[in-house]
């Protein structure tokens, strides 16, 4: 069977699923890529949703905690991040966009945060601040972000070149095949805590 073929047969299942006719619109794999990075940026739940087994995606959307902090750690993590997409190759259901990443380096906020919640839990040692659970997780969660936010203070520092690899989703559009090593390099190669 050809592939027009197959677009066909999509398009026709598809108006059977949904009961009416609805638009079927290719998109560009560069167009993929500007909305997953506009969805990752704002913290968009439902534009990641489809990422949602990648940890760092996970975390990001799903952390529990105070909504302004959890606000305040992502306009840190993407103040600086800027992103220019060069090429672009695409051949049947796969393609791979090369783009170039600057952003801030967060690669030691984990050592930073590991000695600060350290010092914290030591000079609070008998305080409810650290005996109350949800008031340590609160507190580490806060600790985590200003080291976050001391780093995204800084000039953008990581410059590099990424390929981003995609694969058709079946219905007209593109899926970013996502891994931790990706996401890092979104993310400044910050590591997550435990």
């Amino acid at each position: 069977m050809s592939g027009f073929f197959h677009a066909i047969l999509s398009i026709i299942v598809a108006v059977f699923i949904h009961g009416g006719v609805s638009g079927v619109v290719d998109v560009a794999p560069q167009e993929a890529v500007d909305d997953f990075m506009a969805g990752l940026t704002s913290g968009d739940k439902q534009a990641m949703e489809q990422y949602m087994d990648n940890e760092y995606v996970n975390f990001l959307v799903n952390t529990e905690g105070d909504e302004k902090v959890l606000a305040r750690m992502n306009d840190a993590l993407f103040e600086n991040l800027e992103y220019t997409i060069n090429d672009t190759a695409e051949k049947g259901n796969v393609a791979v966009v090369e783009v170039e990443l600057k952003t801030n380096d967060f690669s030691d906020v984990m050592k930073k945060y590991d000695k600060d919640s350290y010092e914290f839990v030591m000079d609070h040692l008998y305080d409810d601040k650290v005996t109350d659970k949800k008031k340590l997780n609160a507190e580490c969660l806060n600790i985590y972000v200003e080291e976050i936010e001391k780093d995204a203070g800084k000039d953008a520092s990581i410059e590099k070149e990424i390929y981003i690899p995609m694969v058709g989703d079946g219905y007209g559009g593109w899926k970013i095949l996502l891994d931790d090593k990706l996401m890092k390099s979104f993310l400044g190669e910050l590591a997550m805590p435990e």
